[in-house]
């Protein structure tokens, strides 16, 4: 129903004999009608939680308070500058924040305009349905509030980019004075390092095979690197459980007993590897001084300008509202130019009857969490976002054995017309669209997991997307060029984590890159380190042909790789990291 009657109209009695004769003033079997106080309410103001009034209530007390205390403590100028910070480069990730200081910096401004026994109610009314009424609380807002305190800017942001990635911290752009840079020009060009930075990608013709060496794990000997031409590529698209059963092998094993009797390689690209792609970069003059800690010009740059793929800036993404996690349900609707303004929930009934929806966010038998939920899309979309909802289920150890039935449930209906949706396991992503008037449950799909294997029954029309990266379409075998070990694992270098590179037939990056990262380089160079992270930032590698790109897997990160072989017989194998 879209409007609750709360009490009673009216209610009709019939008095007995008996109650006639008590009463007095009724005769008997004499019927009389009561009217009585009750009200019409929409729907929207009728909470069906089963909550307390006093739980209610905290809910929006508490984001009143922690709004209220946002306003007072974190100034304009604070925000203005974390926008900024973000703009040029200097806080990790930043980007995905950004939305929420832009969305802040209105309301303080408005809130600064306000009389003080204003503020108070003005709190209220503003806390009430924004999504980020907590902004205090969140990363972003930490931040500000260190910066409202006093913190130094470079302690700050370093801080910052610590805790949204350990990993990959130093890869923001810090803020740097004059002095600083022209201490670091001196340097370089003082110390003839000016060419060694001025780097291009690197091509198959740079590679000697004399150079190039990967260790066998076990009897020590040296093989050289093996290089694969000769394989045409299929352009039939698999799925990956049609690879079930396969042999799996180590990666030593692989290099050590398989890779050296084989002619050529194709390496079947998956979604879930966008994460892996890599390049690799060389200086453009050949006899320029070296720059790195190991002793040869070749570095290494993964997609997102990173130095590694890195699971922590994962992990804390898919606490945030993103897509990563085992299992995903992402529903989206109210796109564009519509009008659509309804309350669309995306809900998933679990094996054991708990049901994660906007009453109940978070599992505690799987973590599966019901991290982003919008009640009001036009205020939603009116700061530029998406209207959204998403729930992640973020470990499969967690994962509990039996179906998973994921649906969505109008709550209020306002203009619907309609909605997407996503279901994404294993690197597979399943799109649906529903296309008309959402009305009580619409069932989307069921999704069973047994012993650590997902299979899927769909309840509305779907395709199933591959995508491009790097030129390539995903969820197929492309030929391998190269394999090879990370640079600084070449000839006797052993510094820092190994990487193992397939690099890929007519694989490249169409956008510029870095040329090289600041942890890579020689201490005397990383002294001047807040400088040269700009250099590398603004002094790019631009796209070329023909380059080496492909895959990278860093080999203390678990991850797994399905070959197509040939050789004295031709296998299909899955090899571990």
């Amino acid at each position: 129903m879209d409007v609750f009657q709360l009490g009673v109209k009216k209610n009709v009695k019939r008095y007995t004999r008996e109650e006639a004769e008590k009463f007095g003033v009724v005769k008997p079997n004499e019927v009389r009608t009561f009217h009585h106080m009750h009200l019409q309410l929409n729907k929207a103001f009728v909470d069906m939680s089963g909550k307390s009034i006093d739980s209610i209530m905290s809910s929006y007390r508490s984001a009143k308070e922690v709004f209220k205390r946002a306003m007072d403590e974190i100034p304009l100028s604070t925000l203005k500058l974390v926008k900024d910070l973000i703009s040029q480069g200097s806080l990790l990730d930043g980007e995905t924040h950004l939305h929420k200081v832009e969305a802040m910096i209105p309301l303080k401004q408005e809130y600064d305009t306000l009389a003080e026994k204003e503020k108070d109610n003005w709190c209220w009314v503003k806390s009430y349905g924004f999504t980020y009424a907590k902004f205090r609380n969140e990363l972003i807002g930490v931040l500000c509030v260190e910066l409202a305190e006093g913190e130094e800017l470079n302690k700050a942001c370093q801080t910052w980019n610590k805790r949204v990635d350990p990993a990959n911290y130093m890869k923001a752009t810090a803020p740097i004075t004059d002095a600083m840079k022209k201490r670091a020009q001196e340097f370089v060009e003082e110390n003839d390092y000016v060419e060694s930075f001025d780097r291009r990608h690197a091509t198959i013709d740079d590679i000697k095979v004399s150079e190039i060496l990967h260790s066998n794990v076990g009897d020590g000997k040296i093989k050289s690197v093996s290089i694969f031409d000769d394989v045409k590529t299929t352009s039939t698209r698999h799925k990956r459980n049609e690879f079930k059963g396969v042999e799996e092998v180590s990666i030593d094993k692989f290099m050590k007993d398989i890779l050296p009797g084989v002619t050529s390689i194709e390496a079947f690209v998956e979604n879930k590897y966008e994460g892996n792609f890599v390049s690799l970069t060389t200086s453009k003059d050949t006899d320029a001084k070296q720059i790195f800690n190991w002793n040869n010009p070749f570095s290494w740059t993964y997609k997102g300008n990173l130095a590694g793929k890195s699971m922590i800036k994962e992990a804390v993404k898919s606490q945030g509202g993103k897509v990563d996690g085992v299992l995903r349900f992402s529903i989206m609707w109210s796109e564009g130019n519509s009008k659509d303004n309804s309350d669309l929930d995306a809900h998933c009934k679990e094996p054991h009857r708990t049901e994660i929806y906007y009453s109940y966010k978070k599992s505690y038998n799987t973590g599966g969490n019901l991290d982003i939920d919008i009640t009001n899309p036009l205020s939603h979309k009116s700061y530029g976002r998406e209207v959204v909802e998403n729930i992640t289920y973020p470990s499969i150890e967690r994962m509990l054995n039996g179906t998973y039935k994921f649906f969505v449930h109008q709550y209020r209906a306002n203009n619907s017309q309609g909605f997407k949706a996503e279901i994404e396991f294993n690197g597979e992503i399943y799109q649906y669209e529903y296309n008309q008037p959402v009305k009580g449950n619409v069932a989307v799909a069921e999704v069973t997991f047994i012993n650590g294997k997902f299979s899927i029954e769909h309840k509305l029309p779907h395709t199933s997307t591959s995508k491009e990266i790097y030129g390539l379409e995903t969820q197929k075998f492309h030929k391998v060029n190269l394999v090879c070990l990370s640079p600084n694992h070449w000839d006797e270098n052993k510094i820092g984590n190994k990487h193992y590179f397939f690099m890929l037939d007519d694989c490249s990056t169409d956008k510029p890159i870095r040329g090289f990262h600041i942890e890579n380089l020689l201490p005397e160079l990383r002294e001047h380190r807040k400088v040269l992270e700009v250099l590398g930032a603004v002094h790019t590698v631009e796209p070329t042909k023909p380059q080496l790109s492909g895959l990278g897997f860093n080999a203390t990160v678990k991850d797994s790789l399905i070959l197509r072989l040939k050789g004295n017989f031709k296998r299909i194998i899955k090899v571990k990291f």
